[in-house]
């Protein structure tokens, strides 16, 4: 079957949205999931660039991932409608008609920013587990030398003197390192390397929180290194909404989103519901949003070097193999920076 996955979620990152995480797995991953007992294989179709990211997924439920534009005979999907496929393929809900089989779902509302994938993220992640255990998946393949309790996909390594309470993912690579505390929503999707305390937050391809520090209710793009001490709020001190500035709505808990490359000093701390864009260097208390290409010293931001930024690049891109992806991101960034 092929399907394509379009639309946008704020704010932008570098990264397509339907290669975007929630539930655990990649937005086409979802996808996937949610027919590959209907189908033999899944096409999904990305308008956007291949920027040579991992997926989990992908041979388990026989999924291609093709980067370009849908062609028009192809169903579409809205990228905040289609993590929905994993409770029924029949849906009639926020302007999507996809009839698939299964009970129709006529309610739901459309996942419009990655504030709102941290939001749904435990429910999604209870469905696709569930659907990964009624295939058969082997949810326990890695390393478990903590403790592991409740619903745990588990393909990395939990080492020594860790606790992971379900549902959670730990994806080939990751590792859950001694004397941390992986809460509920937990994502370490692939390469992630995670310290200390972790609460029902996203963590993309590659990200570094190897050091002591609190993070909650948010969502952490590919290629991140948080410094150590680095800690976010994901509560008001007056319990009232969080109001995002690229949302139209308020949260209970919401901590920051933050773009791919973002790289935090020792003794970080950034305020909830605050985006921080791509490549942005952060120093300080960060109270407000940060534009991509930034660095950010305690209230004070200047434009990061434009001339350094190849090179910049180039050295995170090599660190995972990647460096032939560099014109790429660099292509892609433009178009981020437009758009902010």
């Amino acid at each position: 079957m092929e399907l394509g996955i379009v639309g946008d979620l704020a704010p932008k990152l570098l990264i397509p949205p339907p290669m975007a995480i929630t539930g655990g797995f990649r937005i086409v991953e979802l996808a996937a999931l949610a027919l590959c007992d209907k189908v033999d294989r899944v096409i999904v179709y990305v308008d956007g660039p291949d920027l040579g990211l991992p997926l989990v997924l992908d041979k388990f439920c026989r999924l291609e991932v093709r980067f370009q534009r849908p062609p028009d005979d192809v169903v579409k999907v809205d990228v905040g409608v289609a993590p929905y496929l994993l409770a029924s393929t029949n849906l009639r809900c926020a302007g999507v008609d996809l009839g698939l089989g299964g009970e129709p779902l006529r309610e739901c509302t459309r996942l419009e920013s990655y504030a709102d994938l941290v939001e749904a993220n435990v429910k999604l992640m209870e469905l696709a587990i569930s659907k990964l255990k009624a295939l058969g998946f082997e949810t326990v393949r890695g390393e478990a030398r903590g403790v592991v309790k409740g619903d745990v996909v588990l393909l990395g390594k939990a080492h020594e003197y860790t606790y992971i309470s379900g549902p959670a993912i730990v994806g080939p690579e990751s590792e859950a390192l001694p004397f941390s505390y992986v809460r509920p929503g937990s994502v370490l999707y692939f390469g992630v390397k995670a310290r200390d305390e972790v609460k029902n937050s996203i963590l993309d391809a590659f990200v570094h929180k190897e050091h002591h520090g609190y993070l909650g209710d948010s969502y952490v793009s590919a290629f991140v290194n948080f410094g150590a001490g680095t800690t976010v709020s994901n509560l008001k001190n007056t319990l009232g909404l969080i109001r995002p500035s690229y949302a139209g709505r308020g949260y209970r808990k919401l901590g920051p989103i933050v773009g791919e490359f973002v790289k935090t000093a020792i003794g970080t701390l950034i305020y909830g519901g605050k985006y921080v864009g791509p490549l942005s260097h952060l120093y300080g208390v960060v109270d407000r949003d940060i534009a991509p290409l930034t660095i950010y010293r305690n209230g004070v931001e200047e434009p990061m070097s434009e001339a350094k930024l190849p090179e910049l690049l180039r050295r995170d891109l090599s660190r995972f193999g990647l460096e032939h992806k560099l014109e790429v991101y660099l292509k892609r960034l433009g178009i981020v920076k437009k758009e902010e």
